[in-house]
């Protein structure tokens, strides 16, 4: 009873609000799978095993099981490990954009879908705190939401207890990463988080959580100011990962 009051809810809601391609927006049959066309889903890929056991880059089929790759080897991060729903393509970027730079909601449910198709993102959630990645006030007050708490949210429905948004802060405002190579990146990021409430990460296995991983820079920068504080571990998930190959 309650499926077939859900498909005629979603029948409902599809006749007053059409769905569409997050990517290209063309027009969807329905909105009960992910919400990318046919021509976009073919450049929409999971991030499958095997995949470097700590920054997660995905490794080709062939290649063997999952290992440390060469530059995790030498130059170890300070999170345990970094894991990705999708690889950043171009119709991921458009959804992307949409949900960080426009505020579109629409694309959360295909997210959360698509996290749920792999499984060894399952354990994740046990952490024990999700924190997302933090905005500096000023980016916060012009943008009017964190789009990673809102993806932390959006991903683990069931644990919204375990989300501390107000754990990490931003202690000062920088300049946008886009186009700064590794370097200037690491230097951009330098010191710019600050645990609130250090009390609360001591010893506790954490969560970072955030919308891209293109160098790791911000997401190992927030892992060495949460390890410094006294965090038994951190990982992280971000909803994709550019390939730098």
């Amino acid at each position: 009873m309650r499926s077939r009051f859900n498909q005629l809810l979603r029948a409902c809601q599809d006749l007053c609000f059409p769905p569409a391609c997050l990517a290209c927006g063309v027009r969807l049959p329905d909105s009960a799978g992910p919400l990318f066309c046919a021509a976009c889903a073919t450049d929409v890929r999971l991030v499958h095993e095997p995949l470097c056991r700590c920054c997660g880059r995905a490794f080709p089929w062939g290649a063997g099981g999952s290992h440390t790759c060469g530059p995790c080897l030498k130059k170890p991060w300070h999170f345990t490990e970094a894991r990705a729903v999708l690889h950043y393509s171009d119709p991921v970027a458009q959804a992307v954009q949409a949900f960080k730079y426009r505020g579109s909601t629409t694309g959360l449910a295909t997210f959360r879908l698509l996290k749920e198709r792999l499984s060894h993102l399952d354990g994740l959630a046990d952490l024990d705190l999700i924190v997302p990645v933090p905005l500096h006030v000023h980016k916060l007050r012009q943008r009017g939401f964190n789009q990673a708490l809102v993806l932390a949210r959006a991903l683990f429905p069931g644990h919204r207890q375990r989300i501390a948004p107000s754990l990490l802060a931003r202690t000062r405002q920088t300049i946008s990463q886009t186009g700064l190579s590794g370097h200037e990146r690491r230097r951009n990021l330098k010191n710019a988080f600050r645990v609130v409430f250090p009390a609360q990460v001591e010893g506790k296995r954490l969560l970072l959580v955030d919308d891209i991983f293109t160098t790791g820079s911000t997401a190992n920068e927030c892992a060495s100011t949460l390890r410094r504080a006294g965090a038994q571990e951190v990982r992280v998930l971000t909803l994709a990962r550019v390939s730098l190959e």
